[in-house]
């Protein structure tokens, strides 16, 4: 496995990317709070300019190749 560091605002906007998490996955149980406070954590890193804010690891997987043209799934 090779892991590589990435500003979370550049992995968000990837283009022409779909994030997939498999129904083998635990359940997502945050509720709408929790979401919006991940949400503002992020929008503020950018907006006070403070260049960095660890949130966590997001792993995912590729498999495959793809066009431009074509959306490539990220496995979460």
């Amino acid at each position: 496995m090779k892991a590589n560091e990435l500003q979370i605002s550049n992995f968000l906007q990837t283009p022409n990317v779909q994030f997939v998490i498999p129904v083998y996955q635990r359940n997502y149980d945050w509720t709408i709070a929790e979401c919006k406070e991940l949400l503002h954590d992020i929008i503020s890193v950018e907006a006070e300019n403070r260049g960095t804010h660890f949130i966590g690891s997001i792993v995912f997987v590729y498999e495959g190749t793809f066009n431009t043209s074509e959306v490539k799934e990220l496995v979460i």
